[in-house]
């Protein structure tokens, strides 16, 4: 069996939706066409398509199978161009998995210009905060936070994010006043962002000068960084938010920042992708486009305290 032709059989007839319209499309019997994907079925062990009269649908393993043909039959055609000496425009598929607060204040919002250079590429975007692992899940790149500890990746530095604190006006005008980090375990807290215990959360804050720990109860532990800045500007308490993130709101007077001068210790944004694997051209025009993209963004590297000053 030539997996190459089967794989792009495959790949014809999960796109056409049909073994004769993949056949027409290619210009086989539908006979073969068929024969190939039992041929390639057998050989690796899975069934790859659901077989009814009316329609054909992918399995689990077939959906899997189908992303990573894609990649593989696309980074095929990209290389066979470069070695014949014609210029090759990008073109395929590319899944990227960026930061919540990054794919919709950042990226989203300027993913037309990569559309308008790039329109033969199709973006695959998916907003997380969680550490997904690119290999399993055929992510091309990812743009995380934090600290990384994996040595397989590549990681493109981008800059540093202060966490602010933020909490709406309303909120603020029934509480009890906010003068100094201590006062902060007299109130409400919202979200997950810091070291949690039980019910304790624990902000770990600094200023220009000093650091402090502080301890308080909190009674919404939520994961997602814009559910909990949802329930923030309902008064629901002072949530953690990036400045890039809240600036809209700030502005607007929906969120009032609290103990502007303290911030989180700032958190490092990277662009990473697998070593050991030939970045094809279409994944190398994102990387470089959303590394000068964050690099140049006005607001990315904006302070709590600088939100804070543009307010006067």
């Amino acid at each position: 069996m030539d997996k190459l032709a089967a794989m792009a059989t495959f790949v014809k007839v999960v796109e056409t939706g049909s073994f004769t319209r993949a056949a027409i499309a290619m210009g086989l019997p539908k006979a073969r066409i068929s024969q190939r994907i039992s041929d390639l079925e057998r050989v690796l062990s899975v069934r790859l398509l659901h077989r009814t009269t009316r329609a054909l649908s992918l399995t689990e393993d077939g959906s899997a199978y189908f992303e990573r043909c894609q990649h593989i039959l696309a980074e095929i055609d990209e290389l066979e161009g470069g070695l014949s000496g014609g210029v090759t425009t990008p073109s395929g598929k590319i899944r990227i998995e960026a930061l919540a607060s990054i794919a919709r204040w950042i990226l989203a919002p300027q993913l037309h210009d990569f559309q308008a250079r790039f329109p033969e590429i199709v973006v695959r975007l998916a907003s997380s905060d969680r550490i997904s692992n690119l290999f399993e899940e055929g992510i091309d790149c990812a743009i995380r936070g934090g600290i990384l500890e994996d040595s397989t990746l590549v990681a493109r530095h981008v800059c540093d994010v202060q966490m602010g604190l933020y909490a709406s006006p309303h909120f603020l005008r029934s509480a009890r006043a906010i003068r100094q980090p201590e006062d902060l375990q007299h109130h409400r807290w919202v979200g997950g962002f810091g070291i949690q215990r039980g019910k304790q959360l624990t902000w770990h804050l600094q200023s220009a000068s000093q650091s402090i720990a502080v301890v308080g109860n909190s009674s919404l532990l939520i994961e997602d960084p814009d559910v909990a800045m949802s329930a923030c500007l309902t008064g629901a308490g002072i949530c953690s938010g990036a400045p890039f993130a809240v600036e809209s709101y700030v502005k607007s007077g929906l969120l009032q920042p609290v103990l502007p001068e303290w911030h989180f210790a700032p958190r490092p944004i990277h662009i990473i992708y697998p070593t050991g694997k030939h970045l094809s051209v279409r994944v190398r025009s994102f990387v470089d486009w959303s590394f000068a993209l964050m690099k140049t963004h006005p607001l990315l590297a904006m302070t709590p305290l600088a939100l804070a000053n543009s307010l006067s």
